[in-house]
């Protein structure tokens, strides 16, 4: 049995967990022990407490299977969970994800077809032998089925080799830094690896731009790095080197948005705000004009030029005269999306919960660290990108004056080291460039001279198992701290674990 698996503890918070993962999609394959693949609906599973315990029932057309369940894990799109039932004297495991739809049986094949093409290319073009290959996902030791994974042998020396093929999207890409500390760890604790000295990562042709800048963040005094990329058309392996930051950026296509001052009176917004007084706030990203109305995060209403539209989600309807309907929508999402809902898994409650930590913490961002500003928390600012552009959660700053990033999760996530360095990376360039000050953020203050520091807050139980190993390879110039707070967050920000991830 996996070690790894969270002891059930809190029955609520327990059933909450399993009931959302759940509640992702209509079916499920399952499987017992060694006993074969069934697929189940998602009403043939049930999860309830009784008697101080919680309690898994599955049903088909001719069974109906009681178990307690002792402890749960959930990883990505799978579900782990430790059943026990007497008179069987030892727990079982039962594995639950999901049915695999034809576009995932054709990726599936795509990835297998790869990992043939790339051993011959590593063949031909290096003369290397290939001592192990595998595409297969390993969820004990946090191993993707996207990427395929190699030990070779290169001009008599040992190296570790991972790469992915064309077909993936960019985020797959992306990951491939992430994923390639992984497998090293763990190729290099076999006999196959144990010696080797290079970790080569191998990537399509014209999709290497966010690798290679994160390689410049990457110190190990022990190996070497090299990165590839790979024309599958024309059979080539063509080395890259890493980018430093500050040749990647064209000021003029990646200029940082204006900060948001203070918003003209509205009409519109004053009376919505009227609705909840206290609960319901304004945010503006920076470079946009439009406005948010969330309430404890969740997003109610937008107000643009065009008018203020209401809804949940993609679905808003214009706001004419119906403000009943608005108020109603209001009321329900303010009795539903609180600290002590009885409706934890009604979307109201789980939908946008980073949003929800995030203005905990704007409400006093001292709870998180006792040197931060008050008076200066920036929200959501956009940083642009190779693929499109991501935000930066909160950028905020000591009254030493030194920067801060803070990334928040409440959601395991294998990318988070990584994605946050890269706003990181980013953030750094605008600060030595002077162009926070130019643009308007923190006025009045003169920012240190000083590289600025990233944290990196979740839950304690929802940082993800390899979160350390990846983050001990950042290069300590990037100050990464990794900040747990309690797990019944909602009800108040507690920081309970506070180190320093990469020092």
């Amino acid at each position: 049995m996996r070690c790894d698996l969270t002891t059930i503890s809190d029955l609520a918070r327990a059933r909450y967990d399993l009931s959302a993962f759940l509640a992702r999609r209509p079916e499920w394959i399952c499987r017992l022990d060694g006993w074969p693949l069934m697929r189940a609906r998602g009403e043939q599973i049930s999860i309830a407490p009784a008697f101080g315990k919680l309690i898994l029932t599955l049903w088909g057309e001719d069974f109906s299977e009681c178990w307690r369940i002792e402890a749960y894990a959930i990883r990505g799109d799978r579900l782990i969970l430790r059943l026990t039932r007497p008179p069987r004297p030892h727990p079982s495991t039962l594995e639950i994800h999901p049915v695999e739809a034809p576009a995932e049986e054709a990726a599936r094949d795509r990835r297998r077809a790869f990992e043939s093409t790339i051993c011959r290319m590593i063949e031909r073009q290096w003369g290397a032998r290939i001592e192990y290959v595998a595409t297969h996902r390993d969820d004990a030791r946090h191993l993707s089925g996207i990427y395929t994974r190699m030990i070779l042998t290169r001009g008599g020396e040992r190296a570790i080799a991972i790469a992915v093929n064309s077909h993936e999207p960019q985020t797959h890409v992306d990951g491939l830094v992430t994923a390639g500390v992984i497998w090293w760890e763990c190729a290099t604790t076999s006999p196959r690896g144990a010696d080797a000295r290079h970790l080569l990562l191998l990537a399509p042709a014209g999709r290497t731009a966010t690798l290679a800048r994160r390689l410049t963040v990457l110190r190990r005094a022990d190996l070497r790095i090299e990165l590839y990329e790979v024309d599958e058309r024309r059979g080539a392996l063509v080395a890259v080197t890493p980018f430093d930051q500050g040749m990647l950026f064209d000021p003029r296509a990646r200029r940082l948005p204006r900060a948001v001052g203070e918003l003209p009176p509205h009409p519109l917004r004053e009376r919505a705000l009227g609705l909840a007084p206290g609960l319901l706030r304004v945010y503006r990203r920076p470079g946009s004009t439009v406005e948010s109305l969330r309430l404890r995060g969740l997003e109610i209403a937008r107000l643009s030029r065009a008018g203020l539209q209401f809804g949940v989600g993609a679905k808003k309807q214009p706001l004419r005269e119906d403000w009943e309907a608005f108020a109603r929508l209001v009321h329900e999402v303010a009795r539903i999306r609180h600290p002590e809902s009885e409706e934890k898994a009604h979307p109201f409650y789980r939908l946008q919960a980073e949003r929800w930590l995030e203005e905990l913490i704007r409400e006093d961002v001292r709870r998180v660290d006792a040197r931060l500003d008050p008076r200066f928390l920036y929200p959501q600012i956009p940083i642009s990108g190779d693929e499109g552009y991501g935000l930066v959660d909160l950028l905020g700053i000591t009254e030493e004056r030194q920067l801060v990033l803070l990334e928040l999760k409440v959601e395991e996530d294998v990318e988070v080291p990584m994605q946050a360095v890269d706003y990181w990376l980013r953030i750094e360039w605008y600060r030595r460039r002077g162009d926070l000050t130019r643009r308007g953020y923190f006025p009045g203050l003169e920012i240190a001279d000083r590289p600025a520091l990233l944290f990196i807050i979740a839950p304690l139980l929802r940082f993800h198992p390899t979160f350390d190993l990846v983050a001990r390879w950042i290069d300590p110039r990037v100050p990464i701290y990794k900040i747990g707070i309690a797990e019944d967050w909602r009800k108040g920000v507690r920081v309970i674990f506070r180190e320093r991830a990469n020092g």
